[in-house]
């Protein structure tokens, strides 16, 4: 299994896709989150765990081990659902990024961003807990 990297970011994004393809063409994976919905570094590791268990179980929705985090952190089933949720937008000063056997401070050279994991905010045990139920609750809508 390939190193998997939780960092925040800021820098511009005026063009989201231009990120997809940048991940595209890496050598490993990546995805980048709106950081406003991201519920603290528990929040992101829980749904990275479920991810793993999902794919070593065979009940997989998607084809990319990122792409089924993000279905996860976003209590999503439908992966156009969790990309409109969670997904950063055009415009966006910050970004916390998934990257999946990626150099994160490669990364961020590359894109011309800094890394800054203060983005990854604190949040209230509420909002935590909120957020790692519904990454729970995604392997009970999945069946």
């Amino acid at each position: 299994m390939k190193v998997v990297s939780i960092i925040g970011a800021r820098g511009r994004i005026d063009d989201k896709e231009s990120l997809v393809d940048y991940f595209r063409a890496a050598d490993g994976d990546g995805i980048a989150i709106n950081s406003e919905e991201v519920k603290g570094m528990e929040h992101i590791q829980s749904a990275i765990m479920h991810s793993q268990r999902a794919f070593e179980r065979g009940d997989n929705v998607s084809a990319r081990m990122l792409m089924e985090t993000l279905l996860y952190a976003s209590g999503e089933r439908q992966i156009s659902l969790a990309i409109s949720k969670m997904g950063v937008k055009n415009g966006s000063d910050e970004a916390v990024f998934i990257l999946e056997g990626l150099e994160p401070d490669r990364v961020m050279r590359e894109l011309g961003m800094e890394r800054d994991d203060s983005v990854i905010s604190i949040v209230s045990e509420e909002e935590k807990k909120d957020a790692l139920e519904r990454v729970a609750l995604v392997d009970i809508i999945k069946r």
